[in-house]
């Protein structure tokens, strides 16, 4: 047993292991970066930037772009037309008051005579 638990902890290290060092960075949201332009390596003059030419997103421009990343998971966009139907609402847990008429269930819809099972 105790090598069966082992043998899982060796797979599942494994998996992570080949999922972060085979991930795409394709797939990564691309943002503003840093200004890079102009870093070099004091020690023997190269440059030290992979994103040469990116520009840094500072003050109300980065603001705006990292408060609007999640706009359009925050919104509620359902459509229940029910809801025109109400008229007062009554408070939590109860139901409100609506206009027309409530909804009608069918207590019985298969004409069940019993709930006894023979």
């Amino acid at each position: 047993m105790k090598s069966i638990r082992l043998l899982l902890i060796a797979v599942a290290g494994t998996a992570l292991t080949a999922s972060v060092a085979f991930a795409n960075p394709g797939m990564l949201p691309s943002h503003a970066g840093y200004p890079m332009t102009e870093t070099k390596s004091p020690a023997d003059g190269t440059r030290t930037s992979h994103d040469a030419g990116q520009m840094s997103a500072v003050g109300s421009k980065a603001s705006m772009a990292a408060s609007s990343t999640a706009d359009a998971a925050a919104m509620n966009s359902s459509n229940d037309s029910n809801n025109a139907r109400k008229m007062k609402s009554q408070g939590a847990g109860r139901l409100p008051e609506v206009e027309g008429a409530l909804n009608k269930v069918n207590i019985n819809p298969g004409g069940a005579t019993s709930t006894v099972i023979k």
